[in-house]
């Protein structure tokens, strides 16, 4: 199936071009969708079409994955505006725990739901995402499915019963966006590529028919095999244009909503400029634009440079960059783990102190207790220079930019940094993933406390920072397993899961790290002095919450944007066409 579907994007690429957003429109080809008379199809402008559809990866962690993988990928739960977690009966009859020793959780799967490939949805979908979840890098919010031990089938198929290894009060939040099992457990590179060039079959209202990156298209149609309530419109077709272009087809008519991945003072003048009449919305997206400094490697494991390096990075100015005077002003993340459009959310970043400004005093501190010293050239240890390496998702934006950004800081504190925009794929799924993090720490001189002679070789990927979504809203103590903890401890049977992306493990906070996962409360708040200690590790400098703005003319009724973690197309099956 995955072949047909990549053979058909491939045909698509020899079919005319379509018209660019704001121009005139060319007439139908016949026999082709758009000749079909009578058609409810919602034209959405978009400014970037990138990346692969994967939302359970960091490499595919785009606007458009995120916007579109609720109306394909059914999920167990669904996330309401308070943040509580309410189960999703157009997949299953019931989800409910059913043991305690060990704990169990029972989903009982709906008869009727199936993919797009009359394939029933079953216990072997969520047994594919638990096991690859737990074992692959580069993945959103591991730490959940790190307590999992099995995956039963049950009633053909129809019940799955998941056996954890310790209670874990968040299940709830566990298997959204499920995956095609029988797609993609048996085809290689199934689930790092087999969702590159599309989602080949759908478990929810629409399905993808076509994606045409050349041409800046891709097609969502109405799923006429979806068992519940079938969409308004019949069709969803994305159109990518420049922000001038999206903005005057919206004045024009040449489409009925649009998204902008990254709104700044320019997308408000424009759509200012277009008229009355349009109705946009922001909606924060499930990340926060992080600055990464890796405690793996003979540089940045010595935590007095960790925070030598931050106290040198103006991040008022790296915030500045990457809001541009958008939405996300509004959105300036002062927590460790939660997002600011995150309930419960307040600010825990020291005020005033490192890395939250800069100090360039006490920056040449740490260094010169570290065993570095500053002359002509910069900083040296030993007569070799202080060489960084930062590194950013290529044809990423805004991560890109703020790399360089940190770069240019760093140089002009005497630091040798370089810029390496690395292919999504391969930065989350080799460069930071557990080989890198192994031969980073066979090489580190670690935290101790004497100087070290000489700076050492390097032999891992020489990544020392990286520009980075880090995945927020969801569950927060699962965020912060993710993202700060070891990886838990498992069974014999089960290969341990990779580190997180920083390569961080702190034994000393690792119980209370655990305990928060476990507790009762899973929206509970995270405690005090762990954001306090995070903050002081200097691991992760969070910057804002992106945000996308998603505009809609009075041609289109029933606009619900949903919460971050859901998307701003949650609700476009209720979607309706004015005449």
């Amino acid at each position: 199936m995955v072949a047909v579907f990549v053979a058909g994007a491939a045909l698509a690429a020899c079919s005319p071009q379509p018209p660019l957003l704001g121009a005139a429109p060319l007439p139908p080809v016949a026999g082709s969708p758009a000749a079909t008379a009578g058609v409810r199809e919602v034209v959405l402008g978009v400014d970037r079409l990138i990346g692969g559809f994967n939302p359970h990866t960091l490499a595919d962690q785009t606007p458009i994955s995120e916007a579109v993988a609720d109306l394909l990928l059914p999920s167990a739960f669904h996330q309401g505006a308070t943040g509580q977690w309410v189960i999703n009966s157009t997949l299953l009859d019931s989800a409910a725990v059913t043991g305690t020793q060990p704990f169990t959780v029972t989903y009982r799967i709906r008869r009727n739901a199936q993919w797009s490939d009359v394939t029933p949805i079953a216990a072997e979908d969520f047994g594919y995402l638990a096991e690859e979840m737990r074992s692959q890098p580069g993945v959103v919010d591991s730490a959940g499915y790190q307590l999992i031990n099995q995956v039963i089938s049950r009633d053909g198929g129809k019940t799955a019963e998941v056996v954890f290894n310790r209670p874990y009060a968040g299940w709830r939040t566990l298997f959204r966006n499920l995956l095609p099992a029988h797609l993609l457990k048996d085809a290689p590179g199934g689930w790092s590529e087999g969702l590159d060039a599309g989602v080949p079959v759908s478990g929810g209202p629409f399905a993808m028919t076509s994606l045409d990156r050349a041409r800046g298209e891709l097609v969502l149609e109405r799923n006429d095999r979806y068992w519940d309530t079938p969409a308004l419109v019949d069709r969803i077709r994305f159109r990518q244009g420049t922000e001038g272009a999206l903005a005057d087809a919206l004045r024009t008519g040449g489409a009925q909503g649009a998204l902008f991945s990254r709104p700044d003072a320019i997308t408000m003048s424009l759509l200012r400029q277009a008229g009355p009449g349009l109705a946009p919305v922001a909606v924060p997206q499930p990340v926060l634009v992080s600055v990464l400094l890796r405690t793996v490697g003979p540089v940045l494991s010595d935590q007095r440079v960790r925070t030598a390096v931050a106290a040198l990075l103006n991040r008022p100015s790296l915030i500045a960059t990457g809001v541009a005077s958008g939405p996300s002003t509004a959105l300036q993340a002062d927590s460790e783990v939660l997002a600011p459009s995150t309930p419960g959310y307040h600010p825990t970043a020291p005020a005033g102190a490192v890395p939250v400004a800069p100090d360039p005093d006490t920056a040449r501190r740490l260094l010169t207790d570290a065993g570095y010293t500053h002359g002509p050239t910069g900083w040296t240890l030993a007569g070799q220079p202080l060489r960084l390496v930062v590194a950013a998702p290529a044809n990423r934006e805004p991560y890109g930019t703020l790399a360089d950004r940190v770069v240019d800081q760093l140089r002009a504190a005497g630091i040798d940094a370089q810029l390496r925009e690395i292919d999504p794929d391969q930065l989350f799924d080799t460069e930071l993933g557990p080989k890198a993090a192994e031969a980073s720490t066979r090489d580190s001189p670690g935290e101790a406390g004497g100087n070290p002679a000489v700076a050492p070789a390097r032999a891992d990927s020489g990544i020392d920072m990286v520009v980075l979504p880090q995945p927020a809203t969801g569950n927060p103590a699962t965020q912060l397993a993710s993202w700060y903890g070891c990886p838990l401890v498992v069974p014999a049977s089960q290969a341990p899961a990779p580190p997180n992306p920083a390569a961080f493990c702190d034994l000393t906070l690792q119980p209370v790290i655990e305990r928060a996962l476990t507790q009762g409360d899973p929206a509970g708040p995270i405690p005090a002095t762990i954001e306090t200690a995070l903050w002081q590790q200097a691991v992760t400098i969070p910057l804002y919450q992106p945000t996308l703005l998603l505009v809609t003319t009075s041609q289109v009724a029933g606009v619900v944007p949903g919460t971050p973690l859901e998307g701003p197309l949650a609700a476009a099956a209720r979607w309706q066409l004015r005449r």
